[in-house]
């Protein structure tokens, strides 16, 4: 088996290796079946040979991504530069700025663009447009999934026989079920508290009760979010029977602030300054009697609701501070998240009644003419919620019913496979022959190489595939960043099925000791990928089959188990005989950093970003 990670094209590199090593692959790949007789002395066949035999990989990470090894090495030395430049040219008597800026215009002066190695390092970072597109590609991703829920659930409501025009023509009853609920708090607000109704725009009762029972709805969802967050904070602490109603309180809450949305929009295109929001504001209207008067009353309004707005950004500010020095306990920390999502719900409500505010003194003609175009939008908004929402808790039933058969799967493997806690005694003869490289020659970076078999059945072979396809395209496309689920160690990694599916290869080059390194993907959220994959697989020793320690529907527990899955890995793991490291004494944290110390040189930066930069150094 031999692995490479390197630059460039595949072909490029195979005619580099063999002209560099020419006899020791010769030597090597002789014994092998199908290798040229006549070696590289025709290495168009010996390279052929190569390809022919490439088995790719279904899952590959990288810690960072598009970086050369020219551009790596380079970049770790112009920080090494920097720094003994600094040393050397800063002593406490040296005439420099006393400013950071001004010891930062030195460097780029005279060490980066005064010396005619560096000139290089002025170029920008070329970076994969996976890393720079990042964001724009979790939205059109989040579009996707959204167009496919609605898709979905246009399907499901169309077979109880809701089509969506039936789902249009039901909206008004909609109102009336919210107004149900939002009425007799109102009515309660406005007796204890007269003077808020002066906040309160013209606008139809329908949507004013719709908006608060709405709200009211909201916060009963979120406290009990909060309450489902507080018992399983910790990856330790999580389990199915927790998260999967966390996740619908999640998807439930978000449903709520799009309805709450589309209600503030409903009430801008429904004739907003047409029907009084109670008794006081259609007094003061009358009262006043003159456009001026209505315009008057607006501004006065806007003006609290901006002061109200602004008292509740300083509340949520001084919310997010509060745990800057010092962390809460579980209790109180769920009561400063609570009050940190009212403060942020209050902005958007008073940002909301400004809109309606603003579109309660605007003339008859503009609201009518925009009821007139934006009003079956609106109501196509809400049924393309509903949609949503009807296609989401879809999956999610596909989702629970696939947990169940997978708990099935778990439940019938403790009769097929022996427990790995048998295989603790064998780990501790094992691990001697790793204790060289582990221990102390590969301190910066080491390598792991792992075959496990998978379990039969159709079931687990897709679980296999389905769990490798997710990783990839998360390594692809958000964990790129130099963090594999959390896991800051990982130069490279891939996942190979082999034997026709028949065995997982997993071939890992990572930072640290080996002890350490499992225990990141123990303690961090990463274990849940591990196990996605690593439980669909077995290891066999002395005419045993053992399982990987028990996981709970799928994602929990599992590695979790320290010592047994500690126990798997080196039973899993193969001896890595020959093993090249580019930059041996580089870690992906390392590597990272002094790509981000470039790009920092040559760009604004303020005063506190270039203290930062210096202290990185």
């Amino acid at each position: 088996m031999f692995e490479a990670t390197f630059d460039g094209p595949k072909d490029d590199f195979l005619r580099q290796l063999l002209q560099a090593a020419p006899d020791g692959f010769d030597t090597v790949y002789r014994w092998c079946v199908g290798y040229p007789a006549s070696g590289v002395v025709t290495p168009e066949l010996v390279k052929e040979y190569f390809l022919r035999h490439d088995v790719g990989a279904d899952t590959f990470f990288s810690g960072s991504p598009g970086r050369t090894v020219s551009q790596i090495k380079g970049e770790g030395r112009i920080r090494e530069g920097i720094v003994s430049f600094l040393a050397a040219r800063c002593p406490p008597s040296a005439p420099v700025a006393g400013r950071s800026s001004g010891i930062l215009d030195v460097v780029l002066r005279e060490f980066v663009r005064g010396t005619a190695d560096n000139r290089w390092a002025e170029q920008p970072v070329q970076l994969p447009w996976e890393m720079t597109s990042r964001k724009l590609i979790v939205l059109a991703a989040g579009f996707a999934a959204a167009l496919l829920a609605c898709f979905v659930g246009a399907l499901v409501c169309a077979a109880f026989g809701y089509a969506p025009a039936s789902l249009y023509r039901s909206i008004p009853t909609w109102f009336e079920a919210a107004d149900q609920i939002g009425a007799p708090i109102n009515i309660g607000v406005a007796t204890a508290f007269p003077l808020i109704v002066l906040l309160i725009p013209s606008i139809p009762l329908t949507a004013l009760h719709a908006l608060t029972g709405l709200i009211a709805v909201w916060l009963v969802v979120r406290i009990l979010e909060l309450v489902l967050i507080s018992w399983s904070r910790d990856v330790r602490d999580q389990f199915f029977m927790w998260r999967f109603p966390l996740q619908l309180a999640v998807v439930a809450r978000c449903a709520l602030v799009a309805f709450l949305a589309g209600v503030v929009l409903f009430a801008v295109v429904s004739g907003a300054g047409k029907l009084p929001a109670s008794a006081g504001t259609a007094a003061v209207a009358t009262g006043i009697g003159t456009t001026l008067g209505m315009l008057a009353a607006a501004f006065a309004q806007l003006v609290i609701i901006g002061l109200l707005f602004a008292a509740a950004w300083h509340w949520a500010t001084s919310l997010k501070l509060e745990v800057e020095l010092r962390p809460l306990d579980e209790i109180r920390e769920n009561f400063r998240r609570l009050k940190l999502d009212v403060a942020r719900f209050l902005m958007f409500i008073l940002a909301s009644i400004a809109v309606l505010v603003v579109a309660s003194v605007m003339p008859a003609s503009i609201i009518g003419g925009l009821a007139g175009m934006a009003r079956p939008l609106v109501n196509g908004y809400f049924v393309l919620v509903v949609l949503a929402l009807v296609g989401v808790f879809v999956a999610y039933l596909v989702g629970l019913v696939a947990m169940l058969t997978i708990g099935a799967l778990e439940h019938l493997d403790k009769s097929k496979y022996q427990e790995p806690e048998a295989l603790l005694e064998r780990a501790r003869e094992n691990a001697k022959k790793y204790v060289r490289d582990e221990g102390g020659i590969n301190r910066f970076q080491n390598h792991l190489a792992s075959i496990t078999s998978v379990k039969p059945g159709i079931v687990r072979h897709l679980l296999l595939r389905l769990a490798l396809s997710a990783v990839n395209l998360l390594a692809r496309f958000w964990f790129n960043q130099g963090e594999l689920g959390g896991i800051p160690t990982i130069l490279s990694a891939r996942w190979v099925l082999i034997d026709k599916g028949r065995r997982l290869l997993f071939l890992d080059n990572f930072g640290g000791a080996w002890e350490s390194y499992l225990n990141e993907f123990i303690d961090l959220a990463a274990v849940k990928g591990l196990n996605a994959i690593w439980s669909n697989t077995f290891v066999s020793a002395g005419g045993r089959n053992y399982g990987f320690p028990a996981t709970r529907f799928l994602f929990w527990k599992g590695a979790q188990d320290a010592r047994p899955f500690k126990a798997y890995v080196r039973e899993s793991q193969i001896e890595t005989l020959v093993w090249y490291g580019a930059y041996p004494t580089f870690g992906v944290v390392g590597i990272n950093a002094n790509t981000d110390t470039r790009q920092s040189l040559f760009e604004p930066l303020p005063p506190a970003a270039i203290d930062r930069l210096l202290q990185r150094l």
